[in-house]
Parts: structure tokens; C-alpha cells; sequence
């Protein structure tokens, strides 16, 4: 009867985990979809705004090579350290995962310990992804910042409009606008903060934490750092790239990288928790006289 029950409330929490990613994946659908355009705030302008007055150009950094590299790298690092870990483990005749861990499912099926392990970083890493793009799209739409090229996509009509009043500057608030694409019309109202940059900071940083979490060989000194900056790097990278590009004003780069790093460091930190508890255990090899000994939960006193 206690198996049953155990059986039942495992299924219950899995039925919450799987509407709360759906809850966050919705949204994000819905900014994506195509012709389903949400409303953008209308924000005006000053016709001798330098700010907004840059030409524009193509990406640097494409969305699909931002979200590929992004993606693909966690996913490589990640499954090749469990399966290493697992690897080891399993030489030296130790649990790879806790003896209390429930990795089971729906029915009383047991889930291998290592596709447990990559399932469970795997969605906690998109669950994190998806509020990420949630949140930087829900506030570009209540923002309505206009992007530094706004003018070139805009494309108004300056001879028949009235730019000022004597001295005083007007402001245009109207739909004065003869965009060649409407949809990047659209896009060119939607600058704060860089979904590039919140993207690429969570991303990276996701995987410079997890690696600092897991990747505990004492042999190597500077494998993990260099990753560590190699990852840092591509972020940084793909940041300064949407201000030299003309996509975004250097706030709106700042707030997205906060934004996702923020997140990012909120996900790891769950799983950092978990590792703690005795969940997911790192790897640790210590020299000893007898040749490297793993300590099985990290906070195990060395031995000389």
C-alpha cells in the first residue's frame, strides 16, 4: 500500500512538473508563432534622435547560431560528464546517484540512473531557457523601446512631416511609418532588453556554473577554466555584437545579460542544492598512497 501511495503522489508531482514547463512554454509560443502578432507598445519618437537614427545591419550572431551553439554546448559538456562520472563510479563500485533518490516514474518504472540524471538537468537547463524568453519578450512588448536602425526601418516621410515648432522639437507619436516589412517594423519597436544577450549569458553561464559544480578532477588545473572562459567568451562576444550591429542600445545589452544571468544562476542553484543533499554527487578524486580515491558525496574528509 505505501509503494501504491508513493506510486500515486509521483505521478501527482509529475503532473505538476509537466504543467508548470507548460506554462512557461506557451508564452513563448505565442511571441513566435507566425502571423500572431501581440501588441507591441507605440512608442513615439523626436525626428533628430541620433540614438535611433543607425543604419541597419544583419546579425552578426544569427538567432540559429545562438540558440544552436548555446544549446548544443551545454547538452555536449553535460551528457559527456555524466557519462564519465557514471563511468567511473560504476568502476569503482559506487552509487552513481543516492540510495534515497525515487528515480522512478508513472507505474513503479525505474528510470536508469544516468538518462535520470540527463533527463533531470536537461529540463531543468530548457525549463530555465523558456522563462528566460518569456520574460525578456513579455517586457520588449511592454517596453516598446525603439531600436537604434528604428528610423532607418521606419522609413517616414520627412518632407510632409512637422518635426518641430520653432525651437521645441515635436514629438511624434503618430503612425507615420512606410516600412518596407512589417514584421521587421515590429521588431524595430521591440529593443529592451537584447534577447540575444539573455540568451547567450544564460546559456554560457549555465554552463560555466553546472561545470563548476560537477567538474571536480584535482589532476587538471586549467581544463575547466579555460571551457569556463571559452563559454564566457561567446557570451561577451555575442553581446558586444548587438551594440556594434545597431540592434540594441548598450542598456538594453546590460539588462538582458542581468536578466539572463539572473536565471541562470536561480536554475543552477537548484541543482547545486540538490547535489548538495546527496542527489547527484560530483566526482572527486583525491591522491592518496593507494593512487586517487573518489569520495562519493564531496564532504568527505580527505585522506594523505
Amino acid at each position: 500500500m505505501a509503494g501504491t501511495n508513493g506510486g500515486i503522489a509521483k505521478c501527482g508531482f509529475i503532473f505538476l512538473d509537466t504543467l508548470a514547463i507548460a506554462l512557461v512554454v506557451l508564452p513563448a509560443l505565442l511571441f513566435r508563432l507566425p502571423g500572431f502578432d501581440l501588441p507591441v507598445f507605440q512608442r513615439g519618437f523626436f525626428c533628430s534622435d541620433e540614438t535611433i537614427s543607425y543604419p541597419y545591419k544583419d546579425s552578426t550572431v544569427p538567432s540559429t547560431v545562438l540558440y544552436a551553439v548555446g544549446i548544443g554546448l551545454y547538452l555536449v559538456i553535460m551528457v559527456t560528464t555524466e557519462i564519465v562520472i557514471f563511468a567511473y563510479r560504476k568502476r569503482q563500485d559506487l552509487d552513481y546517484l543516492s540510495p534515497d533518490t525515487y528515480n522512478r516514474c508513472c507505474g513503479g518504472v525505474v528510470i536508469p540512473p544516468l538518462l535520470y540524471q540527463i533527463v533531470r538537468y536537461t529540463a531543468v537547463f530548457f525549463f530555465g531557457l523558456l522563462v528566460t524568453m518569456t520574460t525578456f519578450d513579455i517586457t520588449k512588448n511592454v517596453v516598446g523601446r525603439l531600436r537604434p536602425h528604428f528610423l532607418d526601418i521606419c522609413q517616414p516621410d520627412f518632407d510632409n512631416l512637422t518635426c518641430s515648432e520653432g525651437a521645441h522639437q515635436m514629438y511624434i507619436t503618430d503612425d507615420v511609418c512606410m516600412p518596407e516589412d512589417p514584421k521587421r517594423m515590429l521588431e524595430a519597436r521591440r529593443s529592451f532588453p537584447s534577447g540575444h544577450a539573455a540568451i547567450a549569458v544564460y546559456t554560457m553561464l549555465f554552463v560555466v556554473l553546472y561545470m563548476q559544480s560537477r567538474w571536480s578532477w584535482r589532476d587538471t588545473v586549467f581544463l575547466r577554466p579555460l571551457v569556463q572562459v571559452i563559454a564566457l567568451f561567446l557570451a561577451l562576444y555575442t553581446c558586444l555584437s548587438r551594440i556594434s550591429d545597431y540592434k540594441h542600445h548598450w542598456s538594453d545589452v546590460f539588462g538582458g545579460a542581468v536578466m539572463g544571468g539572473s536565471i541562470a544562476a536561480a536554475m543552477v542553484w537548484h541543482l547545486v542544492y540538490q547535489i548538495s543533499s546527496g542527489r547527484a554527487a560530483p566526482l572527486t578524486i583525491t591522491p592518496g598512497p593507494r593512487g586517487p580515491r573518489p569520495r562519493l558525496y564531496g564532504n568527505e574528509p580527505s585522506h594523505p
